[in-house]
């Protein structure tokens, strides 16, 4: 799983788009299809607890990514599914398109931890996985254990990584863009905050995602370095304050990656980045067309409401 990643990666998303999407897609789109893989299975992962008693995930890493359990929630087939019911309901091209490559983005970057996701569910129901960094969310260990395994890994890396395409995209975060590309697909959402918050407001509103992710990142980084007791979470090769860093591939070294049956993990980077690319490619498609649909769906709901 990725953490400050999934906040970075709305922005890079945005910033990236096709030429003719330009000023086209809906951010809010975006941020919604990502966060709902997690949305909609993570709840069960951590669990919680209520009067002593722990509600969640016997198996966690089983729940989460894995068949049976909700990992259908984090493939691009599950995320095509909700697309067409979106397009379905409203017809609009902008939210449609913003909420699939958002969706994308998410499943796709978790095929770098030790569990992967199912790239070719329903086909195949191997995990995909690189096995960059070890998966680590256990009942004991919760989100904490999970967080210390990620910033003392190669996770780390990935938000940097995710941080730096944003920063060399920074315009992405300026009030021009926010005023020429941000507002126009998603004009009513944006009229509506703006009946409580002028300008300012807004522009922090659509910059807010960003410095989360960014103080999530620092915050558990100095965290899992500096403030954390190994000793709370497991039996570990640790015996200092806060957990060691290991930069290996599939590391931390003092922690058993969680894994399920996946395929070759020298597979999973060539098979992302081509359902990617065939993504954009059927998306830049059918762009007119949908914009063609849509403008049709507009005007017969107009010769409705004056029929009415």
């Amino acid at each position: 799983m990725s953490w400050a990643a999934h906040q970075f990666e709305v922005y890079a998303v945005q910033a990236h788009l096709p030429k003719k999407m330009k000023g086209k897609v809906s951010f809010w789109a975006i941020f919604l299809g990502d966060f709902t893989p997690d949305f909609l299975s993570k709840f069960w992962v951590y669990g919680f607890t209520i009067n002593g008693t722990r509600y969640g995930s016997d198996v966690p890493h089983q729940w989460h990514r894995g068949f049976p359990g909700m990992g259908f929630t984090h493939t691009l087939f599950f995320g095509a599914i909700v697309t067409l019911l979106i397009w379905s309901w409203k017809k609009n091209r902008a939210f449609t398109v913003g909420y699939i490559l958002g969706y994308a983005a998410h499943a796709l970057t978790d095929i770098n931890d030790s569990v992967g996701v199912m790239l070719l569910f329903p086909l195949l129901t191997l995990n995909f996985t690189s096995e960059t960094w070890a998966y680590a969310a256990t009942i004991d260990g919760g989100k904490y254990l999970d967080a210390a395994a990620y910033y003392s890994s190669l996770g780390l890396a990935m938000d940097v990584f995710w941080l730096i395409v944003v920063l060399f995209s920074w315009r992405v975060l300026t009030r021009e863009h926010w005023r020429t590309e941000i507002v126009p697909p998603d004009a009513r959402i944006w009229a509506w905050f703006g009946r409580w918050l002028p300008e300012r407001g807004l522009l922090a509103l659509y910059r807010a995602t960003f410095f989360y992710g960014l103080c999530r990142m620092i915050s558990w980084s100095a965290w899992a370095r500096l403030f954390a007791d190994p000793d709370k979470y497991g039996e570990f090769d640790v015996t200092s304050r806060g957990f060691p860093m290991d930069l290996s591939w599939t590391g931390p070294y003092w922690l058993d990656a969680r894994s399920l049956d996946h395929v070759n993990p020298w597979i999973a980077y060539p098979a992302a980045l081509t359902l990617l690319g065939l993504l954009y490619v059927v998306l830049i498609r059918l762009w007119e067309p949908m914009g063609r649909k849509e403008a049709e769906h507009r005007k017969s709901q107009a010769s409705r409401r004056i029929d009415a």
